[in-house]
């Protein structure tokens, strides 16, 4: 029957209890089946007079209870500010029955006066019209938000049409004039941060009886529309707190990302001041190896169909192409800066010998000349061999010359990509000086150059000997022993390795540990890519920037012979990455491949 069913559904309440007895004590051995209908009509009747509504109420506040405690949950795991103040305000439009809310934040001034500050939508939901979201008011009594956020005091009202004549604060009605809405019944209640300062305001708007409902006229409010008793209250109240914890939370956790964001871009900014021919080097190659993990992360076909790059895995991506590169820090300063295979000063140091050495052949034949003068009694045969001497001594200036010239030659590195004739003719002059020797200040005979010079001017590429350019190396490995030291939340746990192996290739050619292509993450690979057309395409003390399409064809011939990826290297050229960085064609025809590393 439906005073049954309906007592079946509140069996808390006392009154359905003594309904329940009466009607277990009414058995068929005591009453007839008409007498029982009887006394069911009459029970019936009594029913609406029994306080179900307080059963009913207590059975919304345990729902809303468990509904708050849900809430508590979800807002302790949402970071993002965006999302965390839209789930906010959803769920306490839910746990009310507001049809519309807001959510406003306190921008402080700065100065000591409350009233100085404005608060700003951050977020604003109606069910019934679409919302401007683009508002600012005063912290102040000429609206209720502004007044709770000057005095902290919540407030509660059936109808804001109808406030107290002698409030200290007031409706504004602008916003109902505007979009044509019908505010009704209000609650506003105060955000506190831990300090108990204000954070903001929390204002929800006519309470409906049925959720579904869109308050589109008056007489729909009129029907649907109710106040927030005093147990909403209380809830509100309770989930303004808890939101106000969890935006200080994620606000926290902001503070924390940018303050470790700049210690990132500070870190890549202290290598670039020990190297500042790499100048940008860092944030170039990031940006090159974050869009191929976007373009990656887009491919509906193909070898990346698969793969997929969520946002913290960008973002631990972007710091490890930061960081590639801070093992620098422990690489001598010397060989980072080294712009060409003799440092300054020991070139001027050679040149100084040939120098020493052309005033002795000057010394030696003003000598011979002055011998010939003594010996020679004819002076037509004196002043011949004195021209034959001066004609020798002009040559051998002459030689010394071209071979300073040509040393000079040999020492830039921009220009030591040359035909394998050309380079053997210029090694043989090198080993030539190395062969020639000059007197020093004590009177002993010496090489024009050591036997260092010597290996340094026999570079073929670059500007770092070989045991120069293994020191170099070391940077990948002293990259990854720093960042490892870090303690990495288990999102950036990757980095270090990620940025260890920019330098490896596929086919286990490459350095620090030489790995080959099943210990390769694809991410490094990406960063090697993008490292190699980086240092290709950019100005270094040592070559001239190369060419696109000619830094594209030595990708592509690397990814042939197994180095790169050849996949990456495809997804690279074909989505035109290098395209962000704005590098222009340029001639390149003296050009020098990089030195590696």
């Amino acid at each position: 029957m439906p005073g049954e069913a309906f007592c079946g559904k509140i069996s808390s309440s006392p009154s359905c209890g003594v309904v329940n007895a009466v009607r277990e004590y009414l058995t068929d051995d005591v009453m007839e089946r008409a007498a029982r209908r009887e006394l069911d009509a009459a029970l019936n009747d009594l029913l609406p007079s029994i306080d179900f509504e307080q059963a009913e109420a207590a059975l919304h506040f345990e729902e809303r209870l468990k509904l708050l405690n849900e809430i508590g949950l979800a807002l302790s795991a949402v970071r993002d500010i965006d999302q965390l103040i839209k789930l906010i305000l959803s769920k306490a439009r839910e746990l009310t029955g507001a049809d519309a809310g807001s959510l406003y934040l306190v921008n402080n001034s700065g100065t000591a006066n409350a009233a100085d500050d404005t608060l700003y939508f951050y977020d604003a939901q109606n069910d019934s019209i679409h919302v401007d979201k683009t508002r600012t008011f005063p912290v102040g009594p000429t609206n209720l938000a502004g007044y709770v956020a000057l005095t902290g005091q919540t407030l509660c009202f059936e109808d804001v049409y109808h406030l107290p004549a002698n409030a200290p604060y007031q409706f504004n009605p602008s916003f109902d004039r505007e979009f044509g809405y019908r505010t009704k019944s209000m609650l506003v209640v105060p955000m506190r941060n831990h300090k108990g300062g204000m954070l903001g305001v929390l204002q929800l708007i006519n309470r409906k009886r049925h959720r579904d409902a869109k308050l589109l006229d008056e007489s729909i409010v009129t029907r649907e529309v109710m106040a927030f008793d005093g147990t909403l209250i209380d809830m509100a109240a309770s989930l303004a707190s808890q939101a106000s914890v969890a935006i200080e939370n994620s606000r926290f956790v902001e503070s924390i990302r940018a303050l470790f964001e700049s210690f990132v871009l500070a870190s890549a900014s202290a290598i670039e001041d020990r190297d500042p021919c790499t100048s940008g080097h860092s944030v170039r190659v990031t940006a090159l190896t974050v869009a191929m993990a976007q373009a990656a992360h887009a491919a509906t076909d193909g070898p990346f169909k698969d793969v997929k790059f969520p946002p913290l895995e960008l973002e631990a991506l972007r710091y490890a192409g930061l960081l590639h590169d801070f093992g620098k820090i422990g690489v001598p300063e010397h060989l980072l800066t080294k712009s060409h295979k003799l440092q300054p000063a020991d070139f001027e140091k050679v040149k100084g010998r040939l120098f020493s050495l052309r005033q002795e052949r000057r010394a030696h034949y003003a000598l011979e000349m002055a011998r010939a003068l003594r010996e020679h009694e004819s002076r037509a045969e004196a002043e011949a061999v004195c021209l034959r001497l001066e004609a020798q001594l002009s040559a051998e200036l002459e030689d010394l010359r071209v071979l300073l010239q040509m040393l000079l030659r040999a020492n830039d590195p921009a220009v030591t990509f040359l035909p394998d004739d050309e380079f053997a003719r210029q090694q043989e002059l090198v080993q030539r000086l190395a062969q020639m020797t000059y007197e020093t200040e004590t009177g002993r005979r010496q090489p024009i150059l050591d036997a260092d010079e010597v290996v340094a001017l026999s570079i073929r590429k670059g500007s770092l000997t070989h045991d120069e350019f293994q020191k170099v190396k070391d940077h990948a490995q002293l990259s990854y022993e720093f960042l490892k030291k870090i303690r990495w939340t288990e999102e950036y746990a990757r980095i270090p390795v990620i940025a260890w192996g920019h330098h490896e290739k596929l086919n286990g050619k490459g350095y620090p540990r030489g790995v080959t292509a099943p210990e390769i993450r694809l991410e490094t690979r990406m960063m090697t890519v993008a490292d190699i057309f980086e240092a290709l395409t950019a100005q270094r003390p040592y070559k001239n920037p190369m060419a696109i399409t000619r830094a594209l064809d030595i990708l592509r011939r690397e990814a042939a012979s197994g180095e790169l990826d050849s996949d990456v290297v495809d997804l690279f050229i074909s989505q035109k990455i290098y395209e962000i960085l704005g590098t222009d064609e340029s001639p390149d025809a003296a050009c020098t491949p990089p030195q590696k590393g």
